[in-house]
């Protein structure tokens, strides 16, 4: 489910992705931000996973990055089970 990082409301939009200036129906923020991409890391330099994208300032704010996929809850966690599997596997050998 894809939902506003801010408030948690599912974004109920049409196509893909949101819009670049399209707002969150709960809170009133951006959804093309940063903080609701799912290339967004903390804890890798300039905060993206992507190695070839640009600071773009305020994390929270509106950007235009082409690189954008809104964040998904069920495809981090099916991320998640298939990192810990694979981390568990390479365990068993080390």
């Amino acid at each position: 489910m894809r939902k506003c990082y801010r408030c948690g409301t599912a974004w109920r939009g049409y196509g893909s992705e949101p819009r670049s200036r399209e707002i969150c129906d709960g809170c009133r923020g951006y959804l093309h931000c940063c903080l609701n991409c799912h290339h967004f890391d903390r804890t890798v330099t300039n905060a993206c996973k992507l190695p070839h994208t640009k600071f773009v300032g305020p994390r929270s704010q509106l950007n235009y990055c082409d690189d954008f996929n809104m964040a998904d809850s069920h495809r981090r966690q099916a991320e998640a089970r298939v990192d810990g599997a694979r981390s568990r596997w390479k365990a068993l050998f080390d």
